[in-house]
């Protein structure tokens, strides 16, 4: 999501305590099979930018298998169902604005690792799925902007990493990890 680049400082460090220190946790409650979180804020943006670019605020749940996605998805039909049962928003969530909402199946991984910092590549065209990323398929986008959600992310453990090279479909956004309270 992207936060009105407007908010003062001390909105956000509220937004953020509140979205890591309750938000989060409420999500996790709300739908079994969620096993964890990782929150991430946008470091490296895509140097084309425009269509290329991506959220600033990054909030990353792992499901335990394709049960607990498929209740995500019937659940996200009826938001009313989980959503009463969060907390009420500090005042710099209202005026934020959610720019991506999707889930992935992991098709391949590296070496398990918990990177501080991780790029995210996007595209239409398969990666490899022996490089040294996390490859992820698209199960099913519920907000993106357009061009609409590309069908594969590669996640390198590193904004160093070398661009894939499937040409301008592809856009890549570095993002550092927001360590847990």
């Amino acid at each position: 999501m992207n936060t009105d680049p407007r908010t003062t400082p001390e909105a956000l460090a509220e937004f953020n305590r509140f979205y890591s220190t309750t938000h989060v946790h409420e999500v996790l409650a709300a739908h079994p099979g969620f096993v964890s979180v990782s929150r991430y804020e946008l470091v490296e943006l895509d140097p084309r930018g425009g269509e290329h670019g991506g959220p600033r605020w990054l909030a990353v749940y792992e499901a335990r298998d394709e049960a607990a996605a498929l209740q995500y998805i019937k659940d996200n039909e009826r938001p009313w169902l989980h959503r009463r049962k969060y907390s009420p928003w500090p005042p710099a969530r209202r005026k934020a604005k959610t720019v991506w909402r999707m889930l992935w199946q992991q098709t391949s991984a590296p070496q398990a690792s918990s990177p501080q910092v991780i790029r995210i590549e996007g595209t239409n065209v398969a990666p490899d799925p022996d490089g040294a990323y996390t490859c992820l398929e698209l199960y099913r986008a519920f907000a993106h902007p357009e061009p609409g959600c590309p069908r594969y992310c590669a996640i390198y453990d590193s904004t160093n990493s070398p661009w894939l090279e499937h040409g301008d479909d592809v856009w890549s956004l570095g993002y550092r990890l927001i360590p847990p309270p």
